[in-house]
């Protein structure tokens, strides 16, 4: 009696057991969820015009670096000032080398549309400070200030000459 008891379990627990899957006729196929698209980073059109007018710069092209960098802006579309601007370029590359590359050391934000950063221009003798303004209107980022110079302790929060007068007990 126990061997027909153990055969009616087998059949029963393989009856309540569940149904089997069928076979898979998709050989290979993969099925993937609907491509999302990933959104483009924002450009950094402040950092795209300071390096297209730097690679400018390192090519010699003093006067396409400006008119690049300049464009659409009203503060130094004067043709005077722009002239000034470019002659002091070529005497800074004269006497502190030409300039081999550069790099970004200081990004200040003032609010979401007025953004000054510096940048050191690396000569082949000197590095200069390069001091860019920029303001946001429009959708479109313009150039609304430039300045130059080789005071590099001011980067070093080191008074500048003139300042450096004995502290008061």
């Amino acid at each position: 009696m126990k061997p027909f008891l153990f055969l009616i379990l087998a059949v029963a627990s393989h009856a309540l057991a569940a149904p089997e899957k069928p076979a898979r006729t998709d050989r290979g196929a993969a099925t993937r969820a609907p491509a999302t698209p990933v959104p483009a980073p924002a450009v950094d059109v402040p950092a795209q015009m300071a390096g297209d007018f730097f690679a400018a710069l390192q090519r010699g092209q003093i006067d396409d670096a400006y008119a690049t960098l300049t464009k659409g802006s009203k503060t130094i579309e004067k043709p005077e000032d722009l002239r000034i601007l470019k002659q002091k370029t070529k005497e800074a590359v004269e006497v502190f080398g030409a300039i081999i590359g550069y790099e970004l050391v200081d990004t200040t934000r003032i609010g979401a549309k007025l953004m000054r950063r510096t940048y050191l221009s690396l000569g082949e003798e000197f590095p200069l400070r390069w001091r860019f303004y920029f303001y946001e209107a429009g959708g479109r980022w313009r150039l609304i200030d430039l300045r130059v110079d080789d005071r590099l302790a001011g980067m070093f929060d080191e008074p500048t000459e003139g300042d450096d007068k004995p502290a008061k007990p």
